[in-house]
């Protein structure tokens, strides 16, 4: 068997919206995506659900020892004959071990192509609001690797009161050592200095201080979730204030889940600041079984108790090939099933109760009545981490958290829609449960409240 290829592909920082448009076509056309821990999850929540995904590599801080070039299962799904996606945070030609990684590709008989990234450093930067360049400030900027004492490192402190921006990368574990290093060899102890973690994501931190203090801030929560933290140095840093454009975003620093079918909903939150992470697939196969079938044919008087009772009573209709002018029922129904049916000419009486003498067509089996839908999840290969908002506005979507409640972590359950809100209260998920007419200024609300349990 012929080996397949193997893709080195930065992700980026964080933020999925700094993908290259080659990163994000090839995670729909290799066979395999293998992942560093490091890569957010709302990246890895772009991946086809139907695509194989491995986590492999390590994060930052843990003390692992590589004694490998590429990961060994890279390896053998590349020598299995298949076209691998190795997924790694930020670039993987500055600091990525990717000289490595290639030297054991060839050393395999493995061909492999280089997708650079948006390196962390440019990404820290520009969502914290200050360049790496300026003019007057800074004309040059070294990237140096922090994770251990280096000659690099050494050879540019000798450049004493250098005006340029230094990158630490993996450099805050021993920051207080790096900064004595740089003063005893003529930095100004009043450098700017920036430390920010979990660069371009919803939980990015920037914490500033100045060179001589920096020791007084190692405590502080900015390593708390255990994310690299990124340090950057020089004047450069006290464009922050005045620069900072992302905190001005209605969501900046909220996380929200949305289920991939609304695409739409996606980017409308995106747009205001908020870092999407796509749930999981959801199916609402529509449609009622012969027996049920049978009952139905039989009734004269029928409840649609939603619109995918609606879209069910349809479909079957369908299947079975009935004309809509001789259907032999008469029909009444919630609001959204009657504004289903008035697509297709089809008008019923609203009720928001099912009459005595009706039979009722629903699309839960937890709801009394005939259910005619059926829901698929496809549950993520991933873990989504704590997520601030979970967007429900559809029936299969709070259908989903109805039956795999175990799929999600969320700080508040988000509708714009009275009905399932009143349906998630019903089956006692009213925990946080926020219900808006509309996105819009409302959404602020969720910024501000912080503790405000609204339901």
């Amino acid at each position: 068997m012929n080996p397949g290829k193997v893709f080195l592909v930065g992700a980026g920082p964080g933020d999925p919206g700094l993908l290259t448009w080659r990163a994000i076509k090839l995670m729909s056309s290799c066979d395999v995506v293998c992942y560093d821990l490091l890569v957010s999850p709302a990246i890895l929540s772009l991946v086809p659900a139907e695509k194989e995904m491995m986590p492999v590599g390590y994060r930052g801080y843990c003390g692992s020892s590589i004694e490998y070039g590429m990961h060994p299962d890279v390896v053998a799904e590349a020598l299995a004959g298949k076209t691998v996606l190795r997924l790694k945070s930020g670039d993987p030609f500055i600091f990525g071990r990717a000289t490595e990684e290639c030297r054991s590709l060839s050393h395999h008989g493995i061909d492999y192509e280089i997708v650079p990234g948006i390196t962390s450093a440019l990404g820290a930067a520009a969502y914290a609001g200050f360049p790496l360049t300026s003019n007057g400030m800074a004309s040059d900027v070294t990237f140096v690797s922090g994770h251990r004492p280096s000659k690099t490192l050494t050879s540019w402190a000798s450049m004493g009161k250098s005006s340029g921006t230094l990158v630490l990368y993996m450099g805050a574990k021993k920051l207080a050592l790096h900064a004595a290093k740089l003063i005893a060899e003529g930095r100004d102890p009043d450098t700017p200095v920036a430390l920010v973690s979990s660069a371009t994501s919803y939980k990015q931190k920037l914490l500033t201080t100045t060179l001589g203090k920096v020791d007084e801030v190692m405590d502080a929560d900015i390593h708390s979730d255990g994310s690299p933290v990124l340090v950057i140095m020089g004047q450069v840093v006290e464009l922050s204030s005045e620069l900072d454009w992302r905190s001005k975003l209605l969501l900046a620093g909220r996380s929200v889940m949305v289920p991939s079918q609304h695409e739409e909903m996606a980017e409308t939150l995106r747009v205001i600041g908020a870092e999407v992470i796509r749930g999981p697939g959801v199916e609402m196969e529509c449609g009622f079984n012969p027996f049920d079938w049978n009952r139905i044919m039989a009734s004269t008087t029928l409840w649609l108790a939603d619109e995918d009772a609606a879209k069910a009573l349809m479909a079957t209709a369908g299947e079975h090939k009935m004309d809509i002018r001789l259907w032999p029922w008469q029909i009444s129904g919630k609001r959204s099933a009657q504004c289903y049916l008035a697509r297709y000419g089809i008008f019923i009486d609203e009720n928001e109760e099912a009459p005595g003498s009706s039979l009722s067509l629903v699309s839960s089996e937890q709801d009394a009545g005939l259910c005619g839908c059926q829901l698929n999840v496809t549950a993520p290969k991933f873990s989504m981490g704590q997520l601030d908002i979970c967007w429900v506005d559809d029936s299969a979507v709070m259908e989903m958290i109805l039956a795999r409640p175990d799929l999600f972590n969320w700080r508040y359950l988000v509708t714009t829609r009275p009905e399932l809100a009143q349906v998630l209260r019903q089956q006692g998920i009213a925990h946080h449960l926020v219900a808006f007419d509309d996105i819009g200024q409302q959404l602020s609300m969720l910024t501000v409240e912080q503790n405000r349990h609204v339901a």
